[in-house]
């Protein structure tokens, strides 16, 4: 039996499927709430009270004045940081909420 090697990584078929299907977005979303209190530490994490991807917008909604002023400053940072752990350009801009 002869095979075709037409062989490549698991994980660029997942993203062709994903973007084909329409459902990259939500993928990234649901990864970046996973990976939210590794990225940014406990502390924030704790204080955070929503983390939502829209349309490669990072939403962020915090309880406290101050934290959102310190990461109002960190915004780039955060971007790259998400961006770096998902392995992919998903988010563009960050809002604070």
């Amino acid at each position: 039996m002869n095979r075709d090697h037409n062989e490549e990584p698991l994980g660029d078929v997942i993203d062709r499927l994903l973007k084909a299907y329409g459902l990259e977005e939500g993928y990234y979303a649901a990864a970046i709430i996973t990976y939210w209190e590794k990225m940014m530490g406990p502390a924030i994490a704790r204080r955070t009270k929503g983390v939502k991807l829209h349309k490669g917008k990072l939403i962020i909604t915090v309880d406290s004045a101050p934290l959102r002023e310190e990461l109002s400053y960190a915004s780039e940072r955060i971007m790259q940081k998400v961006n770096r752990q998902i392995g992919h350009r998903i988010v563009n801009s960050v809002e604070l909420k």
